[in-house]
């Protein structure tokens, strides 16, 4: 006999800004959506908020709470702001935040009522809306065709579109298991085959409301446009392009990656990963790429006057562009040191365990890691530590090469691995021949004293 399914008393409340809609003032309608058991419940609250104004010389002043879900009061706008315009929320922060609380604290009373009348049972959608609204005539939701018996849903013509492109690197396989599941908590009846431009519309909203990136929403766009096209459908029509304006990732300073060198790791995992970071930073490689790595692509190459550096001769896995990357000292030792091995970790794990050694080597600098979606700019300032990953190491080599070489890009586009259009320089190790004295004098600037050394340990 089946074991029923047995639910939890949990249920999300979250209020979204919905950028899109912004008034000529920049204020922006709240969206209250509810996700229980499974399922998603969304409604206007009628609020109004203003999410930023300009502050004092060129910052902005946050006045929105993303992660407390709260319109936040701000200074007191001087007779002469108020005067130019300056906006502010609609009615006073006392107000906005004590009816965005009453409408949060229903919805949970309401769900708990509910749920105490049925212990461990779902509890439906239609349930939920008839106690909150229930004088209230819902609207009916946008019909949708039922889908053919042979219709497949987003995941199945995604993965099968993933087993035709193994050869393309995890992370670019991966963003498109976010549309699958995304796709499944959203409309999940809805079929690739279904797709319409009402339907990329009220979905390209629901993403905004959701304040995902520009970036992320492009990334699903494409999603929706490998679907179409691995199902024969048309897919190039102009309302499943979305154009995403990318906010600058991370690259760390100098003296920053001078502290990961000192720092002496408190454990084997910890030192391993800081190591790892360190070997990405000075071979160009992705996260993906190191999980390949073969000791015998370790090669030397003879320069001019007959010197030998070692190098690394690797196909990158995003581009299948070979690099010939020279390697300065350290990166030789710390390849020594692991016997030139390091295990494979979740890309999750991996960004845990980097960010927990950033914050023990001191990397408290501010970095703004804004989120630019609908076009507009929501600022969020961090200590690096919590905002470093496993990419930031290649940003960060591409950044400092250019910076100690007066701008050279061609030591980063070597290094980092990146496609170049001229012919003669196909062949990777003529290239790094040529590139490879001044890609080492680099280092050596970057590095001084650690340049021939080993990370602390």
């Amino acid at each position: 006999m089946e074991t029923p399914k047995l639910f939890k008393r949990k249920i999300s409340v979250r209020f979204y800004p919905r950028v899109a809609e912004a008034d000529k003032l920049g204020r922006c309608p709240v969206r209250l959506t509810t996700r229980w058991h499974g399922q998603e419940l969304q409604t206007d609250t009628g609020e109004r908020v203003l999410l930023a104004r300009p502050g004092k010389g060129e910052e902005m002043e946050v006045m929105w709470d993303a992660k407390g879900q709260r319109a936040l009061g701000g200074r007191r706008l001087t007779p002469k702001e108020e005067e130019a315009g300056i906006p502010t929320h609609p009615d006073t922060v006392t107000n906005i935040n004590a009816r965005l609380g009453a409408l949060e604290k229903n919805v949970i009373d309401t769900f708990n009522r509910l749920f105490d009348a049925a212990p461990y049972a779902q509890v439906s959608k239609a349930a939920l809306v008839a106690a909150l609204y229930p004088a209230a005539v819902m609207p009916a939701p946008v019909p949708v065709a039922a889908p053919a018996v042979a219709s497949r849903t987003f995941r199945q013509v995604l993965e099968e579109w993933k087993a035709e492109n193994r050869n393309l690197a995890k992370d670019s396989l991966r963003k498109y298991d976010q549309l699958a599941t995304m796709m499944e908590s959203w409309q999940p009846d809805l079929r690739p085959d279904q797709v319409t431009q009402k339907v990329a519309k009220e979905y390209q909203q629901h993403l905004l409301d959701l304040q995902k990136s520009d970036a992320t929403i492009k990334v699903h766009f494409g999603g929706l446009r490998k679907c179409l096209e691995q199902l024969g459908l048309p897919h190039d029509m102009a309302w499943l392009q979305y154009s995403a304006k990318n906010a600058p990732q991370l690259d760390l300073e100098i003296e920053e990656v001078r502290k990961l060198i000192r720092w002496r790791p408190t454990s084997e995992v910890l030192a391993e990963e800081r190591d790892r970071w360190l070997f990405q930073l000075f071979s160009g490689r992705r996260y993906e790429d190191l999980e390949k790595f073969d000791v015998r692509e370790r090669i030397t190459l003879t320069l001019e006057d007959g010197s030998q550096v070692p190098a690394l001769l690797h196909a990158q896995g995003k581009t299948g562009n070979d690099a010939a990357v020279p390697l300065p000292p350290i990166a030789v030792r710390i390849g020594e040191h692991w016997k030139w091995h390091f295990p494979a970790r979740t890309w999750q794990h991996r960004g845990d365990m980097i960010k927990e050694v950033a914050q023990a080597a001191g990397l408290t600098r501010e970095w703004d890691d804004r989120l630019i979606t609908g076009g507009k700019v929501v600022h969020n300032w961090r200590p690096v530590y919590q905002v470093i990953g496993t990419h930031t190491a290649r940003h960060t080599a591409g950044t400092l090469l250019k910076q100690v070489s007066n701008g050279n890009k061609g030591l980063a586009r070597l290094v980092l691995g990146h496609a170049e259009e001229d012919v003669t320089d196909r062949y990777a190790k003529d290239k790094a021949r040529l590139l490879a004295p001044d890609v080492l004098k680099a280092w050596e600037k970057i590095l001084g004293e650690w340049y021939d050394g080993e990370p602390a340990r």
